[in-house]
């Protein structure tokens, strides 16, 4: 009956300790603040845009060397007066492929040697008086001679306040303007490339980063894109990234991260096999890339998730050895009594 008992308390012992070494779950909440509105917008969809007015953004097909004049009505429902800045941003993708038009990051001139900015004029800066509204006019001029493709951008419009400062909790509206040129054969696509991954981190939490080129001028929506790294000695040493509902700008360059999580970063040669797919075309792309040595150790030592995995799998190792060295002490002290008392 001891020996049950003793037995029974080990086991108790052992899960107390199993509970305190693994990790709770803890869910939290966040909520952004809530913005007051310094101004409203309203773009004014001309009769020849492409698709009509219910996208909500200018989607234009126009000759080369012509011009259009593209209006937004801005409205300051304050009793004080706003000064609006206004800008153009080219069409960037941002990491893990979403489309964003607010990026201060420079667009690549290799990918994008004409941007579709260069094409608009318009002044940078309108004041709006209280509780009035006022016209930001946006003059398209078309090259001389036309381009395959899109060329996409967004007219940015920022509150600015009194000496020139943004004000806090202000609201940018960014306004989409697609320019379509001449379409592009489908022989003529080069196709989604990787040329380079890199380790790093993202957030401070520890990533293989793979470098994704679009480098035809057209928009690549619904995209998918699976990848996976496999030891080419350890085949069970193995990286796993999953992206979906991917929407990537023309001409653009962006990451896709894939996170470490408390994986181990193993050095060697890896096969690397991505398959992409989107509504223009499906590819499949396998090359050979390395991970070093040097790139492992650095990454394994300074990802947070990994060295707490491990320092888990430490305790909990140690404690299965302790508690075995105890049962197997108890059973051969109890177990030679009771040959004696036989």
């Amino acid at each position: 009956m001891k020996k049950r008992c003793l037995i029974i308390t080990i086991m108790l012992a052992f899960w107390g300790l199993m509970r305190q070494a693994t990790p709770q779950l803890v869910t939290a909440a966040t909520a952004d603040a809530k913005q007051k509105v310094t101004f409203m917008i309203y773009p004014e969809i001309p009769k020849d845009n492409l698709g009509g007015n219910k996208f909500g953004y200018f989607n234009l097909k126009l000759k080369p060397n012509t011009e259009k004049t593209l209006k937004i009505k801005v409205f300051n429902p304050t009793n004080k007066p706003i000064k609006v800045k206004v800008s153009a941003k080219d069409a960037q993708t941002a990491d893990d492929g979403r489309i964003d038009y607010l990026s201060d990051d420079p667009v690549s001139k290799q990918l994008l040697p004409e941007p579709g900015s260069q094409y608009v004029h318009f002044k940078l800066q309108v004041v709006v008086p209280a509780n009035t509204q006022k016209w930001v006019n946006v003059n398209v001029k078309m090259p001389d001679t036309a381009f395959k493709g899109k060329k996409a951008f967004a007219i940015n419009l920022a509150a600015m306040g009194p000496t020139g400062g943004s004000i806090s909790n202000r609201y940018v509206y960014a306004v989409g303007v697609t320019l379509n040129g001449i379409k592009l054969p489908r022989k003529e696509l080069h196709h989604l490339q990787m040329p380079t991954m890199q380790t790093g981190f993202v957030d401070k939490k520890a990533a293989l980063q793979f470098k994704v080129n679009n480098p035809d001028p057209i928009f690549l929506k619904k995209g998918q894109l699976s990848t996976k790294l496999t030891n080419q000695k350890l085949g069970f040493f193995n990286y796993k990234l999953d992206l979906k509902k991917m929407h990537i700008a023309p001409n653009s360059s962006f990451n896709a991260n894939l996170l470490l999580g408390g994986k181990r970063l193993v050095p060697g040669r890896y096969t690397m096999i991505a398959d992409f797919k989107s509504d223009q075309y499906q590819r499949e792309i396998k090359k050979t890339v390395q991970i070093t040595k040097t790139d492992a150790r650095y990454i394994n030592d300074h990802n947070v998730a990994y060295q707490k995995k491990r320092q888990l799998t430490i305790i909990v190792i140690s404690v299965c050895v302790v508690l075995g060295v105890i049962l197997i002490y108890y059973i051969r002290k109890h177990g030679s009594r009771e040959s004696k008392n036989d």
